[in-house]
Parts: structure tokens; C-alpha cells; sequence
């Protein structure tokens, strides 16, 4: 018998268990020194053929406990959050089951736990991880992230550290939103942060206009809720890190500091594109993003202007974790007149952007991931809003 508790003993101390919650206290060789003192007293103050049946009687209890505890301990190990597919792979064995369940952190599961604060750091982060590529059925999607309704997520058992509203300008990119939401959508849940996903889609007949749709992203976001954050992002830019925080500071915060296409590089020092993120306030006081860059490229730069008059410095997170895949796709025309514009920057800021912003709000519609929002621009009346601004 004394063998056997040895070896259920051993075992459990391999397994990283402590004795303490076997034993009040006792680990190992103090377990068994106990059992042989306790053992020698009740020999000699009972007879001993009882001694002997009542000493088997305890030690068989005692492995019996010992069973049990780690039987108990072995059931709970869980496995935090783990994406279905290898992380350097695409290839997938899982099932949508498996894949929403380890997608579905702890402090969901457990309703008995006590409302609080959401811990800060989180517990519960990855680190730096290879984007899926994998294109999934948007209906796929739905059902693993079933803790998202109308766009929209919150912690239910902690107080989120803040509330962000994340702005897609989009046109003609299905597979590469779908590829957008398969990454960003555990990765910013992982930080434990209320948020909501707005895709804001241009109509077709005019060039494409991200700043636009930045502005219209956010003045739609503030009429659903009242958000701390709203984070810029481009559909092709997603970070592979997340110890990138989708948060706000004191100043707006640049995420996508070692971009993919860029082969992991800064191009520019004051390059502000990609992801960035900005609270309400600051966001307003740079009177958003101009209205006027139709086509590729600018509004970027115009940006990093606008923070530059308002005393805004950017903020980027440490090397380690600004990594960002790149979704490749076709390249808009970089022929445009966004050169023009951008020497007027510095002049027109304060009339141009959120305070002459106008669309035209065909559809908005709370799907399960996302909010989609359906507009077309007048590119006439837009840019005869600048002719007017730059005469006088």
C-alpha cells in the first residue's frame, strides 16, 4: 500500500499539482513521513490487528483522493482561443464547431464569474501570428463568431477597458473582406474590447474615396453609440500581432508600422496609412479626413497635416508587435489630381472634412459581423466645394 501511495504521489508531481490541496500543505517526502508517524502512534495506542485494517482503511481513502483530484485536474485544462487552422498553414481538419467553440474566451463561457473590469493587459493574447488567407463563406463566419450581433460586440462578465468603432472604406473587395473579418475579428476580441465593424461601400460611377468614406463612417458609428475609439482601416492592411492594441491615447496611434507590401518597413516617417486609430475627440478636432481625394492615394498624407496643425504627434507601437500582412489586389489608377490638392492642405483643413460632409445614405444594415453602409457621392458638388474654399 505505502508502494502505491508513493506512486499516485510521483504522478501527481509530475502532472505540476500541488500537494498543498491534497494535503494542507505537505508535498512529497513530508506527505509520506506524516503518514508514517500517524501510522506508528495509532499502533501503539490501539491493538494492533485493528491498527492494521484501520491504517489500510485511511491509505486507501487517501489514494482514492488522490485519484480523484487529478482526474478533476486533468478534465479542466482547457485550451485558450486556438484558431482552427495551423498557424503557418491553411490546411483544416477542424470542424465550424470546434472552430467557434475555441474562438469563444473563457470569461464568455463562465456566467458565474464576478463583473468587473476587463483585465489590462489581456490574458488571453497570442502574440504575433501569420494571417489566414483562407476565403470563407460569409454564412461559414456567422457561425463561428456567434458572440457578434449586429455588427457589434461587448465582454459580458468584464468592463471593457474601451469602445471602438472600426471603419472600412470598401468597393468591389468581397474576398478580401471576408479574409478581413476572419483576422481582425479574434484578434481585437482576444483584447477584450467592445467594438463594432462598420463597412462603408461606395456606389460605382466615380473614383473611389477612402477620406470620404472615413467621414462617413464615423458620423454613422456616433449615431449608434456613443464610441471612445474609431479605428481607420484599410481592407488590405491587417496586423498579424495582437499586442497591437485597437485602442486610443492622448495622441492618435499608428498600427501598421512594418507593412507586408513594404517588405516590413516604414516607407516614410510620415506615412499615417494603413490602420489608424483616433478618439472621438481628436478625430473631430482635425476635422476628420478631406472630402476631395478621388482615386488613389493623398488623403494619407493630407491627414498627417491635419494632426501636424492640431500639435498631434503620431503614436506607433513597438517594432515587435507593428507587424501587418498584406491582402493582395488590383491597384486603383494612381493617375489623379491628388498632388494638386495636397499643397492646399495646410489652408483648406478647416473647411473641408467633417464639417461640409455630404452623401447620399442609401442602405445601412445591421448584418451579424458588420454594419453596412450603402452611399453614393456627388464628385461635382464636392469638388465645387473646394473651388470655393481655395478662392477665397
Amino acid at each position: 500500500m505505502f508502494s502505491q501511495l508513493c506512486a499516485q504521489v510521483s504522478r501527481v508531481s509530475r502532472m505540476g499539482l500541488s500537494a498543498k490541496k491534497i494535503a494542507g500543505g505537505c508535498e512529497g517526502t513530508c506527505l509520506i513521513g506524516l503518514l508514517i508517524s500517524a501510522t506508528l502512534v495509532y499502533a501503539l495506542n490501539l491493538k494492533f490487528y485493528h491498527s492494521i485494517s484501520k491504517i489500510h482503511g485511511n491509505m486507501q481513502n487517501l489514494s482514492d483522493i488522490i485519484q480523484q483530484t487529478l482526474s478533476q485536474t486533468l478534465s479542466q485544462r482547457v485550451i485558450w482561443n486556438e484558431l482552427i487552422h495551423d498557424r503557418n498553414s491553411n490546411n483544416s481538419n477542424i470542424t465550424l464547431e470546434q472552430y467557434r467553440n475555441s474562438n469563444t474566451l473563457e470569461h464568455d463561457r463562465n456566467a458565474n464569474n464576478t463583473l468587473g473590469r476587463c483585465s489590462w493587459p489581456p490574458k488571453y493574447l497570442h502574440g504575433r501570428e501569420k494571417l489566414n488567407r483562407t476565403v470563407f463563406d460569409l454564412e461559414d463566419l456567422n457561425q463561428v463568431f456567434t458572440f457578434m450581433k449586429d455588427g457589434h460586440y461587448k465582454p459580458t462578465n468584464c468592463t471593457p477597458k474601451q469602445s471602438v468603432a472600426i471603419i472600412v472604406p470598401y468597393r468591389d473587395r468581397e474576398p478580401q473582406m471576408k479574409i478581413f473579418l476572419n483576422n481582425v475579428i479574434p484578434r481585437i476580441y482576444r483584447q477584450q474590447l467592445e467594438f463594432g465593424i462598420y463597412i462603408v461601400e461606395q456606389t460605382s460611377g466615380v473614383p473611389f474615396n477612402r477620406g470620404m468614406l472615413s467621414n462617413i463612417g464615423f458620423k454613422e458609428a456616433m449615431l449608434d453609440m456613443k464610441y471612445d475609439c474609431i479605428v481607420i482601416h484599410d481592407l488590405d492592411i491587417l496586423p498579424e500581432d495582437d499586442r497591437n492594441f485597437y485602442t486610443c491615447d492622448v495622441n492618435p496611434i499608428h498600427m501598421a508600422v512594418k507593412v507586408e507590401q513594404f517588405k516590413y518597413n516604414l516607407p516614410y516617417e510620415g506615412f499615417a496609412g494603413g490602420v489608424t486609430t483616433f478618439s472621438k475627440l481628436q478625430y473631430e478636432k482635425i476635422n476628420g479626413f478631406s472630402n476631395q481625394y478621388f482615386g488613389w492615394g493623398g488623403e494619407d498624407d493630407d491627414l498627417f497635416t491635419r494632426m501636424k496643425k492640431n500639435d498631434y504627434s503620431l503614436i506607433r507601437p513597438f517594432e515587435e508587435f507593428g507587424h501587418c500582412g498584406s491582402v493582395k489586389h488590383q491597384q486603383a489608377n494612381k493617375k489623379n489630381d491628388r498632388l494638386k490638392i495636397l499643397k492646399y492642405a495646410h489652408k483648406i483643413w478647416q473647411k473641408d472634412g467633417l464639417n461640409n460632409l455630404q452623401y447620399n445614405l442609401l442602405i445601412k444594415r445591421l448584418k451579424q459581423l458588420y454594419v453596412w453602409i450603402y452611399v453614393n457621392i456627388d464628385m461635382v458638388n464636392v469638388r465645387k466645394s473646394l473651388d470655393m474654399k481655395l478662392n477665397k
